[in-house]
């Protein structure tokens, strides 16, 4: 069974506080894990992974069963997610009417590019990427897989740089630390420094990138997406990443299609639904 995601471990690290309702983080962190899970997880396997005694997983899991969240193959002994959890994701992306804005202008970057490009969204309150949709591009024949987890790695993937190049550095770096730093491949940068440089670059020419830092063989560069919020103010509120394979597409040749992206990114900003404004928290203001 797959290690928790990367946000799901610093969770479970931290210490309740007072407004915490321990069971509802221990049931999300089921439904995390299950989605990572293809062939199911045992009850030993959940209790484990939580840290808590079989009874507790048992009345989680219980309650997840009667809510239709998740169910049990009793031939195997093993519990999977249903698609309830799916269907609320997709009924809340047509609520709010982000795809049917964005997809098209999505699908012509990947299109023109023939590689994969995906987009992120900032969640209200400004403290969390979450990844929303992928297109891959068709005009060549090898692809990358566009499956993807749902941990966003900030020192590692390119449109997590592009989302914190457009905040305070020092606000940045505080995220990336609660993260931790772990390096994922031997191109990773772990040293702050070289982290701040890293942003500092990014902001500098409008997009962020990544060379094989979060997975060998994979190049990504990104830039955020910028809209005026309800009150006129100017707010990042997502990111789109165009990414290749390194045997394909060198690090220069990707790099120049960054204006192209930022091109993508500004018309995506123009047309950012209204509900998807509304709904916004003090979020990174553009420089």
């Amino acid at each position: 069974m797959p290690e928790h995601s990367i946000d799901s471990m610093a969770r479970l690290a931290e210490r309740p506080g007072d407004d915490t309702i321990v069971s509802v983080d221990r049931a999300f962190l089921i439904v995390e894990m299950l989605a990572d899970a293809p062939e199911g997880a045992s009850l030993a396997d959940i209790a484990r992974q939580l840290d808590v005694n079989k009874a507790i997983a048992v009345k989680l899991l219980n309650t997840l069963e009667r809510l239709e969240i998740v169910w049990r193959d009793d031939r195997l002994q093993r519990f999977f997610l249903t698609y309830r959890v799916s269907n609320l994701g997709l009924r809340h992306l047509q609520t709010s009417r982000l795809l049917d804005q964005c997809a098209a202008v999505l699908k012509s970057l990947a299109e023109e590019s023939g590689e994969l490009v995906r987009l992120a969204v900032v969640e209200p309150g400004g403290e969390r990427l979450t990844w929303v949709h992928v297109v891959a591009g068709t005009k060549r024949t090898l692809q990358i897989d566009p499956n993807y987890s749902l941990a966003i790695s900030l020192h590692t993937h390119a449109i997590a740089k592009a989302w914190l190049m457009t905040m305070d550095p020092d606000r940045a770096i505080e995220l990336i630390l609660r993260q931790g730093v772990a390096p994922l491949t031997k191109h990773t940068k772990t040293a702050i420094e070289a982290i701040r440089d890293d942003l500092r670059d990014a902001k500098r020419r409008g997009f962020a990138a990544s060379f094989e830092e979060n997975e060998i063989g994979i190049s990504a560069i990104a830039a955020p997406i910028f809209a005026s919020n309800l009150t006129g103010e100017t707010e990042c509120v997502g990111a789109v990443s165009l990414a290749a394979p390194t045997n394909r597409m060198s690090g220069e040749a990707l790099e120049a299609w960054g204006p192209q992206l930022m091109r993508t990114t500004d018309h995506l900003g123009r047309i950012w639904p209204l509900e998807a404004r509304a709904r916004s928290g003090p979020l990174p203001r553009r420089p």
